[in-house]
């Protein structure tokens, strides 16, 4: 008696998702739990809002760099290894930054999470791309960034729970430990690669074949999109709760942590890009028309009224995820020889974004007025319309 192949076609699909699902959650709970500890990391370090922004810029600098690395030898090795590896070693950084009596030496850490982090960040998408039918691609590439969305969104509200009723070291512990339980979970539930053939190429040799992704005029639009994109969110992200904290709102700090919830919103996009790519048959019309849904979005928050706040913020998320999840897509649909090396260029711009912007932004807050912080938040946006007219 034969095995069914769609059946098993099936069940290793079904395996991946689950597996790419708890890599997604691991990597942005891992990346952006800080987020939620600012409030206390300026109170305990004594320390500025735009300094703070550094406990998030640090790991996400990490990222971009370590992503730099991954361009050169991520198709050298096991995409199960590297995932599997870069989660554990993530998870032991994030455990050891809780030690953290130094504000540096925090950053050192975060930074060594980060750089690690980018070895499952650089290869997933590519581990989806190769290894899942070609009718599931899109909906297991939504589920990973869904895991992205809700790792993000409990991560954050876990550490803003665990920091106000014990401390920021006691959030940061169990944010490693529960990452670390994830990567466990990764090795035993990933199958092997049955596509993935390794690559022993030189250092050298990569180097001018790279050099040309990076400048491909059909790439480019959409590796400055990714810059463009998280450095906006991580911006939002980076500084509501100071916002909501004060005048008209008032928000007691242990409510703030419920704002994550609103990364459902984001969850609810990146499952959504079907019905987009059905209804405007076009990665570019799809970007464009979030580009004005997430200005839209920002420009709600001027109203300082709470539901217009929480509705803004929803729209903006939900369309970050959408546009996020779009480009993941279209980035590893060309060039499938170089997969991996042209995802990895897009999630080095993304993080530099994240990085560059989400601390540019702060220095805006801090030296300005929030007004003037939001008006550089559209500004952001409104470029990725620009990006794509032509």
């Amino acid at each position: 008696m034969t095995n069914n192949p769609a059946k098993t076609n099936t069940n290793r699909d079904l395996q991946i998702g689950i597996s790419v699902f708890l890599s997604g959650l691991s990597c942005f709970g891992l990346l952006y739990y800080y987020q939620a500890l600012l409030p206390e990391l300026v109170d305990y370090f004594r320390i500025d809002k735009a300094q703070s922004s550094l406990a998030v810029s640090s790991s996400t600098f990490g990222m971009a760099l370590g992503l730099l690395t991954a361009m050169f030898v991520a198709d050298r090795y096991s995409r199960k290894k590297v995932i599997g590896y870069s989660l554990l070693s993530s998870a032991v950084f994030a455990l050891l930054s809780s030690f953290s009596n130094h504000f540096t030496l925090l950053l050192f850490f975060n930074f060594l999470k980060g750089y690690f982090l980018a070895g499952a960040t650089s290869v997933c998408l590519a581990y989806i791309s190769e290894e899942v039918s070609a009718s599931k691609k899109l909906k297991i590439t939504g589920l990973y960034i869904s895991g992205n969305a809700i790792g993000g969104m409990v991560g954050r509200v876990m550490a803003s729970h665990f920091a106000h009723e014990y401390s920021w070291k006691t959030a940061s512990e169990i944010i490693g430990v529960v990452c670390f339980i994830f990567a466990v979970l990764f090795f035993l539930f990933s199958p092997k690669s049955k596509h993935f053939i390794p690559k022993k190429q030189s250092f050298l040799s990569l180097i001018k074949p790279n050099m040309m992704l990076i400048f491909n005029k059909k790439l480019f639009p959409y590796y400055l999109t990714g810059f463009l994109l998280l450095g906006a969110f991580v911006s939002l992200y980076n500084y509501m709760a100071f916002f909501l904290v004060k005048s008209p709102f008032n928000i007691s700090q242990e409510w703030i942590p419920y704002v994550y919830f609103l990364y459902i919103a984001g969850i609810g996009g990146s499952m959504s890009v079907s019905f987009w790519q059905r209804k405007l048959n076009s990665s570019k019309k799809i970007l464009k028309a979030m580009s004005i849904l997430g200005v839209f979005g920002i420009s709600m928050i001027f109203f300082a009224n709470p539901i217009t706040v929480v509705l803004g913020v929803a729209l903006f998320t939900y369309a970050f995820f959408v546009a996020h999840t779009v480009c993941s897509k279209s980035i590893g649909e060309f060039y499938h020889s170089k997969k991996s090396v042209s995802i990895a260029i897009y999630l080095l711009c993304y993080y530099l974004g994240a990085s560059i912007l989400g601390s540019t932004t702060g220095i805006l807050l801090v030296n300005f007025s929030w007004m003037i912080f939001l008006i550089s938040i559209i500004f952001i946006f409104s470029l990725i319309f620009i990006l794509f007219l032509k």
